[in-house]
């Protein structure tokens, strides 16, 4: 019995044996024996890139020995060791073939880590000569390029001495003038372009002699790459003095502008976005009279914070600039569209006046009050007064009756008029400074502020003294709260 099922066992072991032959199981995986057969086409591919990138080193060494005499016994030797790679490289592959040829699963890892070590000897051989025949027609291309170069260099060293011609700054000076509180900073913006200037300067004067040399054909060609260099320091100073050129004359631009953010609609379906208008003025000087308006309305995206309470202010401004100021001083907070023009009562500005208690704009800026919807009803003294008691509480004010918001909020104030703080900023931005309105971030912005003019008329003046019953009610309701 025993006999008997040794037998049989020696039959299934010998019909395992003959199924695992057959199917293959104890060969080399597919994908591997396929790159060793692939390897040897890759070595002769490299091996003829090799013999064409030490043929052309060879042939630059010969053309101008005197140009890569410091070079030449160095770049021999390392082509001579990029050989040497690729023959052991050859040698590693007829190894790894023969374990293919034996097609054993068990060597498997052998087969693949021979490989590796054959692809990494190739294909570092390659990388470096052609590395060494890169750097040598580089040399070449240099050499002959250098007319070209120097001409370059002085072209560079013109433009620097233009930089601080008086058409190419005359801005940037106008500006400094019109605008006292942003002198010290246009004046540091023209010291860093003298400082580059001078950079220039030195750069040319120390490369004097190369350049002589060069331009007479007796440049030694140890020191082409010495020349060279200085060239890419002396475009490199230019071209930052260039950007810081115009980087200045554009910050000098944006004193003359302003510009408002009218919040038109609001849209919550999707990712949410808003339509704005923005209104921008530009002045001529900073007297901030016979500005040019225009207006442009896009979409945009919402800003996260923004869209609590962005229904609500739909209609007001949520960001503005005063001439005077950069763009990136931009404000960014709720306030009732054209009130920060507008003079405190009894006083006048560029953009128009107070007469019988009402505000009147200047012909010039009506399509400035019109494109800031100011026209939904006239302005008058006490609506301007609101305007100033809600912002030194840290209210945004929407109007006396509500006229420059849209639909009010449960839970908000119930107060005509008011609304909560400045939703459109963070917290820390809207914390009123101790000495009230006057010295708050809140005065108004419409006046001469900033610049060499002040506003004209005073509370006195003709035209508000001439005023009606408007006026008087005014009167009274400020007399009310002394």
């Amino acid at each position: 019995m025993e006999r008997r099922a040794l037998g049989v066992l020696a039959i299934i072991l010998i019909g395992l044996m003959a199924i695992v032959a057959t199917a293959g199981l104890d060969n080399l995986p597919a994908s591997l024996k396929k790159s060793v057969d692939a390897a040897n086409g890759l070595l002769l591919k490299d091996k003829r890139a090799f013999e064409e990138d030490w043929h052309e080193v060879e042939r630059a060494l010969s053309d101008e020995p005197a140009l890569f005499q410091a070079e030449a016994a160095s770049w021999r030797s390392r082509l001579d060791h990029d050989r040497g790679q690729l023959d052991a490289a050859a040698a590693k592959l007829i190894s790894v073939q023969q374990l293919a040829k034996a097609n054993r699963r068990t060597d498997d890892y052998y087969v693949e880590r021979g490989l590796n070590e054959f692809n990494f000897l190739r294909q570092d051989a390659l990388r470096d000569a052609t590395g060494v025949r890169s750097e040598a027609e580089r040399r070449l291309a240099s050499k002959r390029a250098l007319p070209a170069r120097l001409q370059a260099m002085r072209a560079s060293d013109d433009a620097l001495q233009r930089i601080d011609a008086e058409d190419s700054i005359q801005s940037v000076r106008k500006a400094m003038g019109d605008w006292p509180a942003k002198r010290e900073d246009l004046q540091t913006r023209l010291d860093r372009l003298k400082n580059l200037k001078d950079q220039g300067q030195k750069i040319w004067e120390s490369s004097a002699g190369l350049r002589s040399a060069a331009e007479a054909n007796r440049l030694a060609d140890s020191d082409l790459d010495a020349l060279l260099s200085q060239a890419d320091q002396l475009d490199a100073v230019v071209h930052q003095a260039r950007e810081s050129l115009a980087e200045d004359n554009a910050l000098a631009s944006q004193l003359y502008t302003s510009f408002d953010k009218l919040l038109l609609d609001v849209e919550h379906g999707g990712a949410p976005r808003q339509k704005v208008r923005i209104v921008r003025t530009r002045f001529p000087d900073a007297t901030l009279a016979h500005g040019q308006t225009t207006s442009e309305e896009r979409w945009e995206t919402l800003d996260t914070f923004r869209a609590r309470d962005s229904d609500e202010s739909s209609g007001v401004v949520i960001e503005r600039k005063s001439a005077g100021e950069y763009d990136s001083e931009a404000e960014r907070s709720v306030q009732p569209p054209a009130y920060a023009y507008i003079a405190p009562p009894g006083q006048a500005n560029a953009y128009g006046s107070w007469s019988g208690g009402v505000w009147h704009w200047l012909p010039e800026y009506l399509l400035l009050s019109q494109l800031l919807h100011a026209s939904r009803r006239t302005i008058t003294a006490p609506d301007y007064d609101a305007y100033q008691h809600a912002r030194s509480r840290g209210e945004v004010f929407y109007g006396r009756n509500r006229e420059y918001s849209g639909p009010r909020p449960s839970g908000g104030s119930s107060a005509p008029g008011f609304g909560r703080l400045t939703p459109f900023e963070p917290p820390a931005s809207r914390t009123l400074s101790p000495g009230g309105y006057a010295s708050s971030r809140y005065r108004s912005r419409g006046t001469f502020s900033g610049s060499q003019y002040r506003s004209r008329g005073t509370f006195g003046s003709s035209g508000f003294g001439a005023s009606g019953g408007a006026a008087r009610s005014y009167s009274r309701s400020r007399g009310g709260r002394r």
